[in-house]
């Protein structure tokens, strides 16, 4: 399981550092200063677990969690600031740490993230959508009309927000699609399709070789979450 950590005071981050390297279960994989950096790590990046202060300059740790997407990870607050509690509860954080943290309390929030973490995997797996009959194409809607889209052809599919960039052999430009990537990973499922990032559902038959945390599909590395390591049968 990983997480990262974002916090004004190095030394508020060093102290988590601390506190994680007693935490073998979690690994820590980076911390930031300022919210456009992790931000930015979070766009490019999966991680299970964001440990985020509030009273920051730039940016409040409930601002910066409200613009995240929504599959963004489970969110634990660590502040010196008791008033907002009330506030970060109804953003469904998984816990709310007031400054100075022992280590203790440290160690039980991250348990619950983790406990929360294995019920969140077994319902996807008892969710997982039971056999359809097989397609050999899908319809989407791109460009103002409905286009036939053979799956065979079909390289892998990246989320962008709203929409979704299904990317082909036969060709360099990819399909833009209004949808959701839920959506379409659903609907894929049966025919062989897995999400591997979660902005990334990749076709296993064009998987050529991968990683622990990257697959190459056609001539692209791609980046594997580590919830989803399982969905390549390592």
């Amino acid at each position: 399981m990983t997480f990262i950590a974002l916090d004004d005071e190095p030394l508020a981050l060093v102290l988590i550092e601390k506190y994680a390297r007693d935490i073998p279960e979690w690994t820590l994989l980076a911390t930031f200063t300022d919210a456009s950096t992790a931000a930015e790590y979070l766009r490019n990046n999966t991680v299970d677990l964001l440990l985020s202060d509030i009273n920051m300059p730039d940016i409040s740790g409930l601002q910066f969690v409200q613009a995240l997407p929504d599959e963004r990870p489970m969110i634990i607050f660590v502040t010196a600031y008791k008033e907002f509690a009330h506030e970060g509860f109804n953003l469904d954080v998984v816990d709310y740490l007031v400054k100075p943290v022992a280590p203790e309390r440290f160690k039980k929030a991250l348990q619950k993230a983790a406990d929360l973490l294995e019920l969140q995997r077994k319902a996807d797996a008892a969710s997982a959508p039971s056999p359809t009959p097989l397609e050999d194409h899908i319809f989407v809607f791109s460009e103002y009309q409905k286009i036939k889209i053979s799956l065979k052809d079909v390289l892998y599919l990246e989320s962008m927000g709203d929409y979704v960039k299904i990317f082909l052999e036969s060709q360099a430009k990819p399909v833009l699609t209004l949808d959701r990537l839920k959506n379409l990973a659903e609907r894929l499922y049966a025919q062989g399709f897995r999400r591997i990032h979660r902005s990334v559902v990749v076709n296993l038959e064009k998987v050529k070789a991968f990683q622990k945390s990257r697959v190459q599909v056609g001539s692209e590395w791609l980046p594997v979450g580590e919830k989803y390591l399982g969905e390549l049968g390592e």
